[in-house]
Order: C-alpha cells, then structure tokens, then sequence
C-alpha cells in the first residue's frame, strides 16, 4: 500500500489531535462532570443511536455487503474537528461540543474495534474476506486519538501563550496538508469513484441527515439547554470520515470502504451545512417552543 496512505494518513490525523488537545483544559472535563446530562446523552446516541440508523437504513435499503460495511464502520467511528466547527458557527455549546469530541475519541480505540468486529459478521461476511485485528487496530487507534490529545493538553499547560498566538496557524496548516492529503486519495481512487454515486451516496447522505435531525430532536426531547441541543446534533451527526479511512485502509485493508469512507467525509458536509444554515436563520431560542 502506498506510503501516502499508511504513513501521512496516521501523522495528519495525530497532527490534528495534538492540535484540539491544544484547546482543552482539565476544567473542561471537570464542567461536564458537573453537568453530565448533556455528555451522557451525546455517548448514548454515539454508541447506540448510530448504529441503528446505519442498521435500518441497511435493511430498508437492502444495500450491498460492501456499501454495508462501510455504513457499520462510519457510525462506529467517532467525532471529529469538522463537528467542532459546525457546533462554533451555529452559536452551539462549543466546550460541550469540543470536550465530547475529546471524550469520545478517547475511548474510541476501545469502542470502535470492538464495535465492527460485533457487527461485520451480521452481515454475513466471512472472516477471512473482511477481518479486522483488535490488538493492531485498538494500539494504533490509541497512539492517534489518546497520545496526541495528552500531548496537546501538556503543551497548552506550560507554553499556554505560545499556544494561544500559533494555534490559529497551527489549525490552518494542518487542515491544508490533510486537504492535500485527501486529495491524493481521491486521485489514487478517481476510477471508483463514479461507481459509488448511487445507492452508495444516497446511504452516506441519509445516514448523516438523520443523525443530526435525530441527535437535535433527542437533546431538545431531554431538556437540554438550546446551546447544547445544537451541539449534540452536529456531534452525532457527523463523523470524522478520516478515522473511517484510516482504519478500513490500514486494518481492514479494503480500498473500496476506505472510498465509500472518504465519499461520506465529503457528502456530510451537505446536510450539516443546510442544518447550519437554518440554525442561523432562527432566533437564539429551541426551534421547538414548549407549551
């Protein structure tokens, strides 16, 4: 496999860890601790709100192995920057946001292996065609999403002003050099590219309207504060497709759920950017007034 992929896939996804450990601080945690309803519901949809999804949408659709897999492998997969984004222009809770993307990646070497190892073989797949290995992929999962935001945390404690001037800069190189980096998957892949158009794209879009429409509904449904409502939809319905890729190319080693992966990190941002759009055209109140 190409050293593109099995190299500067893992160093820009750490870069970018390290980077959002540089915006934490142990009050963060401590915050949530204190009001935990927030968190504990947004863990809950992440674990077991999307995998439903992925799974009626399976079976409503009646999708191929292949385009099922990936469906399974993206709604284990965790939150990522993109969400923080999101959840920072749409006024939402941004240290909610940030700190359950922290929390969630954290955990995921544990969860996400675990998770599609349960559920590749629902689909029927043998083991020897799709197999994912626990030990290699929880390690390396580790070394991406818990290291780098350690690491991240200890430079923010001790050069905090070194941080706050260069981390704007920081945000942007890295996202330009993962940019460039997606590019050359999409250049590597151009010829798949079109046969995923289909039943395939039309999953993926699904997949995330209805994690941000269900993970907005379920926050407003439990009393959260609107700043949170908004936060937990974009954390649970959007997922960090680079996770995906990276564990379909490196553990899995199938480039064409590594495709279906990238073709989900770029059709995502469709519905987030509409619900965006309507967050911003209300007023700062819950788009649902409670009698």
């Amino acid at each position: 496999m190409a050293p593109v992929l099995t190299i500067l896939l893992p160093l820009m996804l750490a870069l970018m860890t390290l980077v959002m450990g540089m915006t934490l601080e142990t009050r963060h945690f401590s915050r949530l601790r204190q009001k935990p309803r927030p968190l504990v519901l947004g863990l809950a949809m992440q674990w077991g709100l999307l995998p439903l999804l992925a799974w009626l949408l399976i079976v409503t659709l009646e999708l191929p192995t292949s385009t099922a897999a990936a469906l399974i492998l993206i709604s284990a997969a965790p939150g990522g920057a993109t969400s923080n984004m999101f959840s920072f222009l749409a006024d939402g809770d941004t240290a909610l946001s940030v700190s359950l993307t922290a929390f969630v990646g954290l955990l995921a070497p544990l969860w996400m292996p675990v998770a599609i190892m349960i559920q590749l073989p629902w689909l029927g797949i043998d083991s020897g065609t799709l197999a994912l290995p626990l030990g290699p992929t929880m390690a390396q999962l580790a070394l991406i999403c818990i290291v780098p935001v350690v690491a991240g945390m200890m430079i923010r404690r001790y050069h905090r002003t070194w941080v706050d001037r260069h981390q704007p800069r920081l945000k942007q190189l890295v996202g330009f050099l993962f940019m460039l980096l997606l590019l050359a998957l999409v250049a590597r892949n151009l010829q798949q590219l079109p046969s995923l158009l289909g039943r395939s794209a039309l999953a993926m879009l699904l997949l995330c309207a209805l994690a941000l429409s269900a993970g907005y509904l379920l926050a407003w449904l439990a009393r959260c504060p609107a700043a949170s409502c908004r936060s937990l939809a974009f954390e649970v319905g959007i997922q960090n497709g680079a996770i995906a890729i990276l564990v379909a190319y490196t553990q899995l080693g199938s480039d064409e759920l590594a495709m279906m992966a990238l073709l989900y990190g770029i059709l995502m941002n469709l519905p987030a950017l509409l619900l965006l759009a309507w967050f911003r055209s209300r007023t700062p109140t819950p788009l649902f007034s409670r009698q």
